[in-house]
């Protein structure tokens, strides 16, 4: 088996997350990314005016920056736009910039020495977010302090402009930014020490369909300007090196890769109906109202999965009604037909909106959060329902709960959701006449009363990111026990299993919109329990899709019967690879996804 640093042959092949899938041959090109030194001194007299208006001014040319780079990317797709409109969000946000402002008077310190302590604590609070996506946001924090930090010092960040088409970009950290000057520069891809598949950079990447690895913890330590890589999206390696033979076989799968990718897309828009005649609804997962029109230009049917956490992010005051139901009648409108699942809010309370700071809990994981919080702060909860209420009159909208661990949640919920509806309705505002309301089975409590939780609501949403998780106490975040971060351990496939059974008892829909639905070798063992509805990220319809049309359900169901006894993980993963290779042989799916080939093995 190869691990970190062994040698394969004649090249050293390094081990980390492919987060951008594909292939890439060529040189390195080593990039500095090494962090500024921050001076710290105490002002003269007379100073503070003078220091303000310095920290004004780099934040002008930091916004001039980001501004530029954003002009020459309006043609490139909407999702990298988004991505710095986010950076310029953050570089006028009242807690960097007044918090900022604030040390610089009250402290009398410098403006780089104060940026540095309020960016710490910002991400402090990061740190302290379950969801993954969000906690990713602390790099984006970096960058944006990075940048306002070298402006004050009087430098522009590190140039890129010296990376030469066709190079290989190997970086401590890159950017987004620096990832989408990487795609007018023509590089062939890029290799992070740091990093992981939910990072803003990630996501570029995959829009940008550049490969890319990140998480190889001393890739910039091993590998010097100049060198020959084999960079490998797929399963997440580079190739130091690598011998002429190894050059040759990567050049063949980069062929077929790039081919059978480029027909996938062309058929995205083709149901996604196995062989044995089952629709299976592929909706996506989004965090912008601009990204619903994207997710269905992708193949999808509808929206599964909008995450509201973003519109109270990165803001001084919490958003009022209007505000919200703007936001969710974007959502609701570019949907189609097919509508949009809206989950409440899914924060951890005080912790992650400024305006609700308070004590800081000692295990903000399992503590005040998402419809715990809710339903304590009910007057948040109840702008929230009114907003999205109001929004239901423009499309065909879903309400869904998070963390949802009992009965009582669910029917304080109804409560108050009936309260907003009858006071809608006295105002005078239109409505939709039914609204479904959902849950999301993240929580073991929640997995083990399905049956009983079926019976309160109009549908499921499996949300396997937590659901792992608390089930086997595993936090992905921790590089000690992510090996153990097994979505095919046969707890997890027991409890996936029964919660599907429960709903299909009570005659209610059951979807799943975990990173598992968009991962193509788990759908076959997902299709074999009878889901037949995923929600994922959208560069993952139209490979899924494809795997779908590719596979039969009752091949699928005799998978799942053959793993469901099972007791090993390892046993479960090997046999449905083995299983999964065999059912996409020939087809395109099968040399894009590449399921047969274990991590460990190199292409033949």
């Amino acid at each position: 088996m190869t691990v970190r640093g062994q040698r394969e042959g004649a090249s050293l092949v390094l081990e980390g997350i492919g987060v951008s899938p594909g292939y890439a041959i060529g040189r390195a090109h080593l990039v500095d990314r090494h962090r500024v030194r921050v001076p710290k001194y105490h002002l003269s007299p007379g100073g503070l005016a003078g220091e303000l208006d310095r920290f004004n001014q780099a934040l002008t040319a930091s916004e001039d920056q980001i501004q530029d780079i954003k002009g020459k990317l309006q043609s490139a797709g909407e999702e990298q736009v988004l991505i710095l409109e986010a950076h310029q969000l953050m570089m006028r946000d009242d807690m960097l910039v007044e918090g900022t402002r604030q040390l610089i008077r009250e402290q009398n310190i410098n403006a780089e020495w104060a940026l540095k302590k309020v960016v710490r604590s910002i991400k402090q609070i990061f740190d302290n977010i379950d969801d993954e996506y969000f906690r990713e946001r602390r790099s984006d924090v970096d960058f944006v302090g990075d940048r306002i930090l070298r402006n004050l010092l009087g430098g522009a960040p590190p140039s890129l402009s010296q990376v030469g088409h066709s190079a290989i970009v190997i970086a401590h950290d890159l950017s987004p930014a620096d990832t989408a000057f990487l795609m007018r520069t023509a590089v062939l891809g890029f290799a992070t020490d740091v990093g992981g598949k939910t990072s803003h950079t990630a996501i570029m990447a995959r829009s940008l369909e550049l490969p890319a690895v990140v998480g190889l913890e001393r890739i910039t330590e091993v590998v010097g300007t100049g060198d020959v890589l084999v960079l490998d999206g797929m399963r997440g390696r580079v190739l130091i090196n690598p011998s002429p033979a190894e050059v040759h076989r990567y050049q063949r799968e980069q062929m077929i890769y790039s081919a059978r990718r480029a027909r996938l897309d062309e058929t995205r828009h083709e149901p996604a109906r196995t062989k044995d005649g089952v629709n299976v609804r592929i909706t996506g997962n989004i965090e912008l109202p601009e990204e619903a029109q994207v997710v269905l230009e992708y193949g999808a049917e509808g929206v599964g999965l909008y995450r509201t956490e973003y519109l109270f992010m990165n803001r001084d005051t919490l958003p009022d009604e209007q505000q919200q139901y703007e936001h969710y009648r974007v959502v609701v409108e570019r949907s189609g037909a097919h509508g949009a699942t809206i989950r409440t809010l899914d924060l951890g309370g005080d912790k992650f909106i400024e305006p609700l700071k308070g004590h800081r809990e000692l295990n903000p994981v399992m503590g005040l959060r998402a419809i715990r919080f809710c339903l304590r702060e009910e007057g948040i909860f109840r702008t929230q329902l009114r907003a999205m209420l109001r929004s239901s009159a423009h499309g065909n909208l879903r309400i869904m709960l998070p963390l949802i661990s009992s009965v009582d949640e669910i029917w304080r919920t109804k409560a108050i959701l009936d309260d907003c509806r009858r006071q809608l309705a006295d105002e005078g505002h239109d409505m939709a006449p039914e609204v479904p309301l959902g849950i999301m089975i993240e929580l073991p409590s929640a997995a083990a009363t399905a049956d009983l939780l079926a019976r309160e609501v109009d549908f499921f949403a499996i949300g396997t990111n937590d659901l792992i998780q608390y089930t086997l106490a595993i936090d992905r975040a921790n590089e000690h026990v992510a090996h153990l971060y097994r979505p095919l351990h046969p707890a997890l496939l027991r409890m996936v299993a029964f919660v599907v059974r429960s709903a299909h008892d009570a005659g209610i829909r059951v979807s799943m919109c975990g990173e598992m639905a968009g991962e193509a070798i788990y759908v076959p063992v997902l299709l074999g329990m009878g889901l037949c509805e995923l929600s994922m990220n959208t560069v993952s319809i139209p490979i899924i899709k494809s795997v779908i049309r590719s596979v039969s359900v009752a091949e699928c169901q005799a998978l799942f019967r053959q793993v469901r006894d099972m007791v090993c993980a390892d046993e479960i993963e090997t046999k449905v690879r083995e299983a999964v290779y065999h059912m996409l042989a020939g087809t395109d799916a099968a040399e894009v996804v590449n399921p047969g080939l274990p991590p460990e093995s190199t292409p033949t």
